[in-house]
């Protein structure tokens, strides 16, 4: 009798044990064994409504995997770069964090900052992403990061100015010559007919990327200058410097566009009085949230350029990076696997308007003529970007001397020599990351 009530003891004790939350799995486990996964990412400035999607993101996926934990923070835009060197620094990286594409991501690649994403991410599902944006994101024929969301690059236009000016919106010139004369007779309507901001510099990034890469045949005539093989002083590398300068000195620009940053050359078209701006989609977007779906429209502009690739659409992207000190980097593989699924995508777009990163997207579900002639520019126009083909360093020397220009000190063919003597400094001073350019070129076709 004794020996029964033991082994009936025993049965208890393991019965309560195992009801234990530190043997249960799923939403019974202890804090101890929840994997702490964390995500700091940028986006909600310009695509509104992004940081919600982002944690819902997470609560519908912690659902499906209990044992981890997602938490979800949006960065400052200043701190993208600053904050992950400081974290990988201190070796406490959260497992994806922001950074742009092309060579802004490859620079961490390069010095084994980060892994890649194609190591955790399924080919399939990288397969979905659209060939363009990926473009760049290549190395050691791996995939280095993965998007987010689309930020094709263009031009919006408010059609209601144009008509103001007497100008047909619905015959968008596709010829330099006629742009520019577009231009002048929104300026003589008395409507600002280009605004912009140069005050930090960063607005030459919306002109030479919705410019230059259109005086090219192919992305290797870009890699020829930047390896010193041609010139990025003459043709066809010097071509949207000349354009910028007819801009300036035909005063197409607004008045104070040398006393606004970036942000505030967006915003100023968002007042109601500007002819055109150079754009990011999700920029377009928020201009219809102010200015009404009738009045705002896109188009890819025109330059003075016979090229291939003229007449072609820039798709960068906002994309995520895996730190290589991250703790939980296949975790980190499937989270982004779930966010890129058709289900999140298209709520992506839902929520927020911004093109999605896959071709899983349900053209049905477009909301506008806008964003149905982005999606089909997308799928039939796509090229490379021009920003995502600069060596960063290079890219900062490019901004001080667009100021220069814009603010009237030199011309366009100072200007040019100047970014040829800054990509020769780069070359001379940077062997090593110009061999990893040599290799990475091909790649990035």
């Amino acid at each position: 009798m004794k020996r029964t009530w033991i082994l009936v003891a025993a049965l208890v004790a393991l019965l309560v044990l195992a009801a234990s939350p530190l043997f249960a799995g799923g939403q019974g486990a202890s804090k101890e064994e929840v994997k702490k996964c964390r995500v700091w990412f940028w986006g909600e400035d310009e695509a509104v409504g992004i940081t919600d999607w982002m944690k819902e993101n997470a609560a519908l996926y912690m659902k499906q995997h209990p044992e981890e934990s997602w938490e979800i923070t949006h960065i400052d835009i200043d701190a993208i770069y600053t904050g992950f060197k400081a974290a990988v620094e201190a070796k406490d990286a959260p497992e994806l964090h922001t950074a742009w594409s092309g060579l802004n991501t490859l620079q961490f690649a390069f010095t084994g900052e980060i892994v890649p994403v194609s190591d955790y991410v399924s080919k399939k599902v990288t397969d979905r992403i659209y060939p363009a944006e990926k473009q760049g994101a290549y190395w050691n024929g791996k995939l280095w990061n993965a998007a987010l969301y689309l930020d094709p690059w263009y031009g919006m236009l408010n059609r209601k100015v144009w008509k103001a000016a007497g100008v047909d919106s619905d015959k968008f010139p596709t010829e330099w010559k006629e742009f520019v004369a577009a231009l002048q007779k929104i300026k003589a309507a008395g409507y600002v007919p280009w605004s912009a901001g140069m005050k930090d510099g960063y607005y030459s990034d919306f002109f030479s990327s919705c410019m230059q890469y259109a005086y090219y045949n192919s992305v290797d005539e870009m890699h020829q200058g930047i390896l010193g093989q041609t010139s990025m002083a003459k043709p066809p590398h010097d071509g949207w410097w000349y354009a910028v300068a007819e801009l300036r000195d035909k005063k197409l620009l607004n008045d104070d566009v040398m006393s606004l940053s970036l942000a505030e050359g967006i915003d100023r078209f968002m007042k109601g009085d500007v002819g055109y701006s150079s754009c990011v989609q999700p920029q377009a977007t928020m201009a219809r949230t102010t200015l009404g779906d009738d009045a705002v429209d896109v188009a890819i502009c025109p330059v003075p350029s016979k090229a291939k690739l003229a007449g072609h659409l820039p798709i960068p992207t906002n994309p995520l990076i895996m730190p290589a000190v991250a703790k939980y980097k296949q975790e980190a593989g499937k989270f982004i696997e779930f966010y890129l699924s058709a289900e999140r995508q298209n709520a992506l777009y839902a929520k927020t308007g911004v093109m999605p990163a896959t071709d899983q997207v349900d053209p049905a579900l477009m909301k506008n003529a806008v964003d149905r002639k982005t999606l089909e520019w997308v799928k039939t126009k796509a090229c490379f970007t021009y920003q995502e083909h600069l060596p960063p360093s290079i890219m900062e020397s490019m901004f001080a001397i667009c100021q220069e220009m814009v603010g009237g000190d030199i011309g366009a063919k100072e200007a040019a020599q100047k970014f040829e003597d800054a990509v020769a400094k780069w070359r001379k001073e940077n062997p090593k990351d110009v061999e990893y350019y040599k290799k990475w070129a091909p790649e990035a076709r």
